[in-house]
């Protein structure tokens, strides 16, 4: 399927769910017809609401429709309907007429809970999906917009046929939801399946079309034959919470079988087995197979909770780095600070200059000459709210900082490679907490890049990286740091014989590159964000100065060495010369 093509059906999709779902949703602002009663699929009363049509035809929990069941008795909203009623023992005849209804702030909060849940997952599973089309990621998307039945149901107070096209189709194909949740658990997150998990995916795919199958044996039952079917969809729950159960353990499985830099991406994909563990509790109780009733709040931290499912999922789907969440705060204070400062001097400055002089035009002429001072003085304010809230409110960031700043001026200094190569191994692992750093220096007669000084790689078997290694083409080529999620490697290459680097620093020499130098994460698996990036790459970039003072004082040596024994040679010549006369 062509991108053009994908795009256009998740964006149709799209539309067409969270547009049908509309009028469920105006419930929260709009009055609603209801008969006030709930019934299962046996017929049996369920409740009935108060100073309803339901409880002014006089019907009680426990009373029975008589059989066959009329379809119209689960349209939502409900139409007038004749039914028989079985009441203690006694069977008559009841007309109901919905009225108006409103739903109470509780019931209101539920549905606008449920309603921007759905419209989370709908839109993140799309997103996933179009960022990183894979088996995996259609199993999510497919799991996210057939969510659609269970979480809003299908409300729809015009055309009857509309509603029961609709209502049929959610139904059967949300019967699957849980199988393409499973499946996903069952590739997440590298999108392959392995051992057990093969077994498991063709199950999986059996489930697909007996799950379809065993709703409509129960719609047929229930619509076509009118007969009750409360113990058929009884069992189609139970296997529902079941399918739902081996999700949860495939990703708890998932998490416990992963390590370092993997397992902190995915820690936070934990929340979903969580949420289905807790929609498994709620899938039984709401069809009473537990013997107890949940608590109002139940649902609603369900709701909650189920809200950072997709964007869990996506965080660890989409992106293959784990961000310091330090350094999107910072930059949200930064920029967020720069907008008010702005935002504030032209309200101040209109305020003051529509005060004094509201029968000029001066007002506008000032405002213009503040927004082209405020341009040009923009990247010097940048630069002084960044130093302060770094140094006020993130000071070990910051202090890290200047700590490299300093190791730079230094290194300037330094009389051999040896010590440079310390200072760019050394210095920003102590000041930004990093797992490893190793350099790779170029050596002249191979032309490939030998591993001089390491930290945190001893458990690393590569000594060298060739000169057709990607990582040193993408190096070369750039000429710039070059994270290692963005190299093209080939099959098997990658992460193996990089450990767990996340950064690659070239250093230049006049325009060569003379050496590379890898940095692992921090040691909480947290991505080298880009200020950090720009921190050491101003460490490498005076390294290679150092580096070519180094060279330049060396060869000066030699050249003084050469220009030494040249003279001595010719007065050894000399004297040779002038005892031969």
């Amino acid at each position: 399927m062509s991108a053009l093509v994908r795009a256009v059906l998740v964006i149709a999709i799209g539309v067409w769910m969270l547009g049908t779902a509309i009028p469920g949703l105006a419930r929260i602002w709009e009055p609603y017809p209801d008969n006030g009663i709930d019934l299962d699929f046996d017929g049996i009363i369920t409740d009935v609401a108060p100073h309803s049509p339901g409880s002014a035809a006089g019907i009680e929990a426990g009373d029975r429709v008589v059989p066959p069941l009329a379809p119209a008795l689960f349209r939502d909203p409900p139409r007038t309907l004749t039914f028989k009623l079985d009441h203690r023992g006694t069977v008559r005849t009841v007309t109901l007429t919905p009225q108006n209804s409103t739903l109470s702030r509780f019931d209101r909060a539920i549905v606008a809970l449920l309603f921007t849940e759905y419209s989370v997952f709908l839109i993140v599973g799309s997103l996933v999906l179009l960022l990183r089309p894979s088996a995996m990621t259609w199993s999510f998307y497919l799991y996210c917009v057939l969510r659609r039945y269970g979480d809003l149901g299908f409300y729809w107070p015009g055309s009857s046929a509309f509603f029961w096209v609709n209502f049929l189709t959610l139904v059967v194909l949300g019967s699957t939801g849980c199988v393409f949740v499973t499946m996903f658990a069952l590739r997440f997150p590298s999108n392959r399946l392995e051992k057990w998990r093969r077994y498991a995916m063709s199950l999986m795919k059996l489930l697909l079309l007996l799950f379809p199958i065993a709703t409509l044996y129960v719609i047929v039952n229930l619509g076509g034959f009118g007969r009750p079917s409360q113990g058929a969809v009884n069992w189609a729950t139970l296997a529902t919470a079941i399918v739902y159960a081996f999700a949860a353990a495939a990703f708890a499985i998932t998490f416990l079988q992963s390590h370092g830099d993997e397992r902190q991406r995915l820690k936070w994909v934990l929340v979903f087995p969580v949420v289905l563990a807790m929609r498994v509790v709620a899938i039984l109780a709401g069809d009473g197979i537990l013997p107890w009733d949940l608590p109002d709040w139940f649902s609603q931290a369900l709701a909650i909770l189920g809200i950072s499912v997709p964007i869990a999922v996506a965080y660890a789907v989409v992106r293959r780095r784990v961000f310091d969440v330090q350094f999107a705060i910072s930059r949200a204070l930064v920029y967020g600070s720069i907008t008010s400062l702005v935002a504030g001097t032209f309200l101040l400055l209109d305020w003051f200059m529509g005060k004094q002089f509201a029968q000029t035009r001066f007002t506008l002429t000032a405002e213009i000459i503040l927004a082209l001072a405020i341009g040009s003085w923009l990247n010097m304010l940048h630069r002084n709210v960044d130093r302060f809230i770094d140094s006020t409110f993130f000071r070990q960031r910051h202090m890290a900082e200047e700590r490299l700043k300093k190791a730079a001026a230094a290194v300037l200094r330094a009389e051999s490679r040896d010590v440079v190569d310390r200072f760019l191994v050394h210095e920003p692992i102590r000041a930004l907490e990093l797992t490893s750093a190793a350099i790779f220096r170029r050596n002249g007669d191979s032309g490939a890049f030998d591993r001089s000084v390491e930290t945190g790689w001893d458990h690393i078997d590569t000594s060298a990286l060739t000169s057709e290694d990607p990582l040193v083409l993408h190096l070369l080529a750039e000429e710039a740091p070059v994270r290692l999620a963005d190299v093209v490697w080939g099959p098997g290459e990658w992460p193996l014989h990089v450990g767990d680097a996340v950064l690659a620093m070239p250093v230049l020499l006049r325009d060569q590159l003379v050496a590379i130098v890898l940095y692992g994460p921090h040691r909480n698996a947290a991505d080298i964000d880009p200020d950090e990036v720009r921190s050491i790459a101003l460490l490498v970039e005076r390294a290679g100065a150092a580096y070519d003072h180094i060279e330049a004082r060396n060869l000066r040596e030699q050249v003084a060495a050469l220009i030494g024994e040249r003279d001595a040679k010719q007065r050894e010549i000399e004297l040779l010369r002038a005892g031969a006369s």
